[in-house]
C-alpha cells in the first residue's frame, strides 16, 4: 500500500481513519491484515441494508479492531468534538463488559500513541 501526504485528506472520521490505517500499514508489515475495518457505516438503499444486517453487520461495532497477541482491541475514531453515538456507546457497554478493551481516539497522534503502547515489537 502506498504512503500518502496525511495533510492533504481532510478532517472527517474517514480521513482520521485513513491516516490511522495506512501508518499503521507501513509503520508495521508484519501485523498487516490484524488490523482491519468494520464497513458499518455509509449510506445503504434499504434492501442492502437489510442483507447486511441478516449477515451479520451490527450498528455500533468500532471502526476498526485490532487482533494482537490473543488481545483484540477495539477502537473507534472521532474527530474533535464528536461523541459516540447512542448505538456506539452501547456497544461499547456491551463489550467492556465481557472484558475487551474499547478506545475512543481523536487524532493520529493519539492512534500512534495507543499503537506503540500496544505493540510490542
Amino acid at each position: 500500500m502506498k504512503d500518502i501526504h496525511t495533510d492533504t485528506i481532510g478532517k472527517s472520521e474517514d480521513a482520521l481513519q485513513q491516516k490511522c490505517y495506512f501508518w499503521f500499514w507501513n509503520e508495521f508489515p508484519h501485523l498487516r491484515g490484524l488490523l482491519f475495518s468494520v464497513p458499518n457505516g455509509g449510506l445503504r438503499n434499504k434492501r442492502e441494508a437489510v442483507r447486511l444486517s441478516k449477515t451479520g453487520l451490527y450498528s455500533g461495532v468500532s471502526d476498526l479492531i485490532l487482533l494482537y497477541r490473543t488481545q483484540a482491541y477495539l477502537i473507534e475514531l472521532k474527530v474533535e468534538g464528536r461523541k459516540l453515538f447512542k448505538n456506539q456507546r452501547n456497544w461499547k457497554e456491551i463489550v467492556e463488559h465481557q472484558g475487551f478493551n474499547y478506545f475512543i481516539v481523536n487524532s493520529l497522534h493519539d492512534f500512534r500513541r495507543l499503537i506503540t503502547q500496544l505493540v510490542v515489537v
